[in-house]
């Protein structure tokens, strides 16, 4: 059984937004799937337009045999280990981005529905890479954006670092990045989508700009993940903001994390 951290905010600045969302809740102990289920609004709902409720996952649930997605996507039901941080942080993902989540599980069923549920297609895998491993790189600067997808770091987190919270922003999507931030570790990397945004972004209070990137990303998504060559790379403990330690330059210099692009054959 895993232990509960009441202040698991403040191992690191990469939960800063979540300390800033849940400010007014308190768990002394493990939420349950009911004290989650207050938290998402109403309209978060399946594909069919059924209000999603997340539930505890036991034999008993699992055993008419339904696919993880498909109990979503036909029932509404989302089941739900308890004492469990990877699950309890894809609660909260359902209350940041409940459209790009809709629509992650209708893609997810569709695929399933055209090659079956053995082995995942092209599409599938990229939905689960961004679903668990994915970072958002919000931009309005293309030459930020060009830096980080071809690993020049130095120029992106260095030298280009006033531009952070300015021109360019990172917001977590992935629920097990942050099940990782609990015990982060040098080589902490994920996998980021770019979207350029518009320069208001940037000034936008941390709900609209959540509901800016649900709604983008949502309308986005098939497009984006046919397949995973537009999840790139990110070394997370660079982002600046996120990792006390990269505040001083020499920081970037371990080349076995920050490391450059390979070169193409």
């Amino acid at each position: 059984m895993q232990q509960w951290q009441e202040d698991f905010f403040k191992i690191t600045p990469i939960f800063n937004d979540l300390d800033h969302i849940l400010a007014n809740v308190s768990w002394n102990d493990w939420p349950s799937c009911q004290d989650l289920n207050k938290l998402i609004p109403d309209q978060v709902a399946n594909y069919q337009g059924q209000r999603l409720t997340l539930v505890e996952q036991t034999p008993e649930l699992l055993s008419d045999g339904l696919y993880y997605e498909q109990r979503i996507y036909q029932q509404a039901l989302v089941p739900t280990r308890s004492h469990n941080w990877h699950d309890f942080f894809n609660s909260l993902i359902y209350l940041l981005f409940p459209l790009t989540k809709k629509e992650m599980n209708r893609l997810h069923v569709e695929e399933i529905e055209r090659f079956g549920d053995q082995k995942r297609s092209r599409c599938r895998d990229a939905i689960t890479l961004l679903d668990e491993c994915g970072v958002i790189i919000a931009h309005c600067d293309d030459d930020i954006a060009d830096d980080l997808m071809n690993h020049r770091w130095d120029d992106a987190f260095v030298n280009k670092r006033p531009a952070w919270g300015q021109t360019v922003n990172a917001i977590m999507i992935g629920h097990a990045n942050y099940e990782k931030a609990l015990d982060p570790y040098i080589g902490f990397t994920g996998k980021a989508l770019y979207l350029k945004v518009t320069p208001k972004f940037f000034s936008m209070d941390i709900w609209d700009k959540y509901q800016y990137l649900d709604t983008m990303l949502s309308n986005q998504l098939e497009l984006l993940l046919q397949d995973n060559s537009k999840l790139y790379p990110l070394p997370i403990l660079g982002v600046p903001g996120w990792w006390d330690a990269n505040e001083n330059t020499e920081f970037y210099e371990n080349g076995q994390y920050f490391r450059p692009k390979r070169k193409s054959k």
